[in-house]
């Protein structure tokens, strides 16, 4: 089975998407408030991450890799 290239796009943008995550939630580990737009960042990359991910898994249930 070949893959969908919007599938495969998805697929990359999770893997970027979580690293800039981890990125951003690493630089808040210092104790000190979260900067606003820093939290609506994160916010909006894991919306981001979510719907990927939904988009994936549904395409996944109607095309199963044997």
């Amino acid at each position: 089975m070949q893959d969908d290239p919007e599938i495969d796009w998805h697929r990359e943008q999770i893997t970027k998407n979580r690293e800039l995550l981890a990125e951003l939630q690493s630089g808040n580990t210092a104790g000190a408030d979260v900067f606003p737009e820093t939290q609506a960042e994160i916010d909006h990359l894991t919306a981001q991450v979510e719907q990927s991910e939904l988009i994936v898994a549904a395409f996944e249930k109607e095309h199963p890799r044997e």
